[in-house]
């Protein structure tokens, strides 16, 4: 998994875990992707626990993840370059929680609304939450073949 797909992976779980993404009432599904972004964030704290700048970077980005995103992705894609072995580590972590699909839509105003439209899904977990003032022809998930 190159760098391109990996970065922003890892940054979406970190951003799950510091509660950016997903706020509100997390349903068991979102418990289970927190869970799984939970332990790719206790990864990195560990592996960056010997770089005092990298980790104090790491607790302000939980902390205030607005500000502190573009700080952590870079730092990522510096580290990351420099340790494949890391690389394959936390792709393996991401591949171990299947395919993830999180839709969040905050609309005025539209006709023929789709959240997710899916031909096909073997495995992973689908979610899309919706906030819709006025709107006609909404459609959450659309999947063709499940299982």
């Amino acid at each position: 998994m190159g760098l391109e797909v990996l970065v922003p992976l890892v940054m979406g779980a970190l951003l799950k875990v510091a509660g950016k993404i997903g706020d509100g009432a997390l349903g068991a599904v979102e418990d289970a992707a927190k869970g799984a972004a939970s332990g790719i964030l206790a990864k990195v704290k560990s592996w960056w626990s010997s770089d005092k700048v990298a980790s104090e970077d790491l607790a302000r980005f939980t902390a205030e993840p607005n500000v502190y995103q573009p700080v952590v992705e870079a730092r990522l894609i510096r580290k990351l370059s420099d340790d494949p072995a890391m690389q394959a580590e936390l792709a393996a972590m991401l591949a171990s929680a299947g395919p993830q699909v999180d839709v969040f839509q905050s609309i005025a105003s539209a006709h023929g609304i789709t959240g997710a439209r899916i031909g096909e899904m073997i495995s992973g977990r689908a979610h899309v939450q919706q906030h819709i003032e006025n709107a006609s022809d909404i459609t959450g998930v659309d999947i063709t073949r499940m299982g």
